[in-house]
């Protein structure tokens, strides 16, 4: 029986793409990825990077590290002194800006493990009281760390409760009074 799909094929990626509406879903594809690219090069080498696409509707799509403009004016300066607050960045200065960034993720992965731990927490007191919403859990079973966030969380559903009932209960206009 013969196969009914052509399959996967290996296109040639330097020939322009002749269905228009093929062509921009392909660019709005791999746009992404050398976007991705650029950030990749300027996080492993240090360098500044500017990719800026223009789209077949004449929109110009950008990316730059620091930031397009910081790289521009590099550029049109022709080597000479930078502008003004656009000091260009030394290895020390990268090197700590990573540091800050490895220190940053850090902090994010604990707060987000801890964060867990409280979901966790909260649950197993719902299951234990027998109760149906984790806004029913017992506080006092509750710790030290997972309290604020629970008062945090009551407040919240406390405001969407009030949103939705002010939302109900809005004064009838006039024309729907009854007379």
């Amino acid at each position: 029986m013969p196969k009914k799909t052509a399959g996967r094929q290996r296109i040639d990626t330097t020939k322009l793409i002749e269905d228009r509406a093929q062509r921009q879903v392909t660019f709005s594809k791999r746009r992404p990825t050398l976007f991705a690219y650029a950030a990749d090069l300027s996080a492993r080498f240090g360098v500044d990077t500017a990719v800026v696409v223009f789209s077949e509707s004449g929109t110009a799509i950008a990316f730059g590290s620091p930031s397009v403009d910081a790289v521009l004016r590099r550029l049109k300066d022709d080597g000479r002194e930078p502008l003004p607050g656009d000091a260009a960045l030394d290895l020390g200065d990268l090197a700590a800006r990573r540091r800050e960034l490895k220190e940053a993720q850090a902090l994010a992965a604990a707060e987000k493990a801890r964060m867990k731990a409280v979901g966790v927490k909260v649950k197993l007191a719902v299951a234990d009281a027998g109760r149906a919403g984790w806004w029913e859990a017992d506080a006092g079973a509750l710790g030290q760390a997972e309290l604020p966030e629970f008062e945090r969380a009551l407040r919240k559903l406390r405001d969407a409760v009030r949103c939705l009932v002010d939302k109900k209960s809005a004064p009838l206009s006039a024309a729907d009074a009854p007379a």
